[in-house]
C-alpha cells in the first residue's frame, strides 16, 4: 500500500468534510444532530487528539520525537504493550461517551470502528487490515463532526436533538 497516498486521502477526506461543514454553518444533518455541551466537547476534542498522537507516534515517528518530550511517551505507545493499550482504549471508550446521544448508526459504525482499530493493532493483524479499519474509523469521526454535532448550551437528557 502507498502510505503518502492513504494519509494524504484519508486527511483530504477528513477536510473536505470539515469544510462543508464550516460552509453549510451548520450540521449536515441538522434533523439528525446532537448538541453537545462545553464539558463533552472538551473530552471528544481532547479523545480525539489522544487517539491522533497515538496515530501519529505509530506511523510518524520522525515527526513525533521532533517535538521536545514527545519521544517517552510515544516510545510508550510504540511498545505495544499495556501503557499503549490503556492510551488507546482510554480515549476510545471516552469519545464514545460523549458521542453517545449521536444517530445510533452512525455511532455503531465509529464504535465498531474503534475496536476494529484496537484489535488489528494490538492482535498482530497485517497492516492492510489495521489501515482499513483506521480509515473506516476516520471516515466515521469525520461523518460525526460534518454532520451530527454542534456545540452549545447542555440540554437536558432525552432532549439532544437540534431543533427539538
Amino acid at each position: 500500500m502507498n502510505q503518502p497516498v492513504y494519509w494524504s486521502a484519508l486527511l483530504a477526506l477528513a477536510l473536505t468534510m470539515v469544510a462543508a461543514r464550516l460552509r453549510h454553518g451548520a450540521p449536515l444533518l441538522r434533523s439528525r444532530s446532537t448538541v453537545l455541551g462545553p464539558v463533552r466537547s472538551a473530552v471528544a476534542v481532547l479523545s480525539v487528539a489522544a487517539l491522533v498522537f497515538h496515530c501519529t507516534a505509530m506511523f510518524f515517528a520522525a515527526w513525533v520525537n521532533a517535538v521536545p518530550g514527545a519521544q517517552a511517551p510515544a516510545d510508550a505507545v510504540r511498545a505495544l504493550g499495556s501503557v499503549s493499550s490503556w492510551a488507546y482504549c482510554i480515549p476510545a471508550v471516552a469519545l464514545l461517551v460523549v458521542l453517545r446521544g449521536t444517530w445510533w448508526p452512525a455511532w455503531v459504525v465509529l464504535a465498531a470502528g474503534l475496536l476494529g482499530v484496537g484489535v488489528t493493532m494490538f492482535a498482530g493483524y497485517s497492516l492492510n487490515a489495521h489501515l482499513a479499519w483506521i480509515a473506516l474509523t476516520v471516515i466515521a469521526l469525520a461523518f460525526h463532526a460534518a454532520a451530527l454535532v454542534t456545540v452549545g448550551r447542555s440540554t437536558p437528557v432525552g432532549s439532544t436533538r437540534v431543533g427539538a
